[in-house]
């Protein structure tokens, strides 16, 4: 026997046992295989099929299960309890409940012209899956499991996952042609699975990115958006692919932009490690690699956090500084440009925003008055803060102070819980409307809100409690908003 034989065998008999000790152990794949196991009784051949094959390969336990056959739409729902979600029915699909489990079934099926570069002008059904999966994507969703966990793989999808490549499934220019998004999935499966997009594969997108234009913002979102949903490390790939091969520039044309200028060695080494060229992007790369948590709204505030320095770089007199004052605060109206662009939901965008405008304060957090302090830590969004923070510092060579960072976190946090529980409920009670009209005759309006605001500032950072001297405060800032 060759040597390759053997090691084929070997992988094929550890898949097999994975596969038996999943099936007894997790209801969603025991389920799916009974649906297997019924349709199969009939005559028919039916497999799970796409990811969860490519995840069991891997080492990975599938997490959600779709089943491919060519029993009939009919015969389906003779057999199960079936449910159409909307018109997929004539398209040979239908969803299947089993063990309270639901899963999708289609029907084997061929494909052809792809006018709007999205839906098939003309569907197919036919008898094998061999054709059915040559109309996929990339050879590592390409693949099968039947029953008792044998793989159909017609497109060498295992060689693939072995050598640590991405290709398509044929020819990558049609593939693409057909769905121009698979452009982005094999960007983001390359950083997902830390695998090397095939030469040719990656040739086919340079050369069809411009058709990334003709997709609907909301799937470019939902694609991005799935790209942030793993580690910042992965995420920061997942960008740096998509700048090599040109599609960057298409969907995040800001972000493109840092890589245009520099950044101050002194303070900024990371910039210049590695591969870095020393710009802002480079920076951001570092930062994003800081981030271990698989949270989508971290990872696009990481990523969007200087955005803002692409419209405010200055050179110094020295010729060597560079700056880039007010960038937090330019950030804001270049995210709600990207997040009217890319339809993002109000919450996201005041998230990322939030981290933007405040990533710089902090540095200096010991330093901040405590109403400054108490409106940043008890904002819905400081646990994004603290995150897009700390990713944004310790990412700088040589310079981060883990304790200091800490200390500061936990300083901030004490005074938030000190004032913020006592003191603002205190002054609730006596700084509000009623009371203020009451001593100076006001009416509600933008003036009384703002004489609210600025005394409960001041009492909170000085630490005033006493109701008197509440009182003259009230006055006093009164009498300096209409002297003016």
């Amino acid at each position: 026997m060759r040597l390759n034989n053997y090691i084929t065998e070997s992988v094929d008999q550890d898949i097999k046992k994975r596969w038996g000790q999943y099936t007894k152990t997790d209801n969603m794949i025991k389920n799916g295989v009974d649906i297997l196991k019924k349709i199969n009784s009939k005559g028919y051949d039916a497999y799970i099929v796409g990811g969860a094959v490519r995840d069991l390969i891997i080492g990975d336990k599938p997490h959600d299960i779709d089943i491919s056959t060519n029993m009939p739409i009919k015969e389906i729902d003779k057999m199960f309890k079936t449910y159409d979600i909307g018109q997929s029915k004539d398209f040979g699909i239908v969803v299947v409940s089993q063990g309270g489990e639901q899963y999708e079934i289609a029907q084997f099926r061929s494909e052809s012209d792809y006018t709007d570069g999205r839906h098939p002008d003309k569907v197919e059904i036919v008898s094998d899956f061999e054709t059915d999966a040559g109309r996929r994507d990339l050879t590592i969703n390409a693949m099968a499991v039947d029953k008792d966990g044998n793989i159909i793989d017609h497109f060498n999808g295992k060689k693939a996952i072995f050598d640590k490549v991405i290709q398509t499934v044929g020819n990558p220019n049609e593939r693409f042609k057909e769905d121009k998004l698979r452009m982005m999935r094999a960007c983001r499966f390359s950083s997902k699975l830390c695998f090397d997009i095939h030469p040719d594969t990656k040739d086919a997108i340079k050369s069809n990115k411009e058709g990334i234009k003709d997709i609907s913002v909301e799937r470019v979102k939902d694609e991005l958006v799935k790209m942030a949903s793993q580690s910042g490390t992965k995420f920061a790939q997942g960008i740096i692919t998509l700048d090599e091969v040109g599609i960057l520039d298409i969907i995040l044309p800001e972000i493109t932009r840092l890589k245009g200028f520099k950044e101050t060695v002194k303070f900024h080494p990371e910039a210049y490690e590695g591969s870095g060229t020393g710009s802002p992007f480079d920076h951001t790369m570092q930062a994003l690699r800081r981030n271990k948590v698989a949270d989508p709204i971290i990872n696009l505030s990481i990523l969007f956090h200087d955005v803002g320095k692409g419209v405010t770089h200055r050179l110094r007199s020295d010729g060597v500084r560079h700056s880039y004052f007010g960038h937090a605060e330019k950030a804001k109206d270049i995210i709600d440009d990207i997040a009217k662009r890319l339809k993002l939901s109000n919450k996201e965008k005041d998230s990322i925003i939030f981290a933007a405008l405040n990533h710089m304060k902090l540095f200096r957090g010991t330093e901040m008055k405590p109403s400054k302090i108490i409106k940043l830590v008890k904002d819905e969004n400081w646990e994004v803060l603290k995150a897009v923070s700390y990713c944004d510092d310790s990412c700088r060579t040589g310079m981060f102070d883990k304790k200091v960072f800490n200390d500061t976190i936990d300083n901030m946090e004490q005074i938030s819980k000190k004032w913020g529980d006592k003191v603002t409920s205190q002054v609730v009670k006596v700084v509000d409307g009623k009371h203020v009209m009451k001593l100076t005759g006001m009416r509600q309006g933008k003036e009384l809100g703002d004489i609210i605001k600025k005394v409960t500032e001041l009492v909170l950072d000085n630490g005033i409690k006493n109701q008197k001297d509440i009182d003259k405060l009230i006055m006093k800032v009164y009498d300096e908003q209409f002297s003016k």
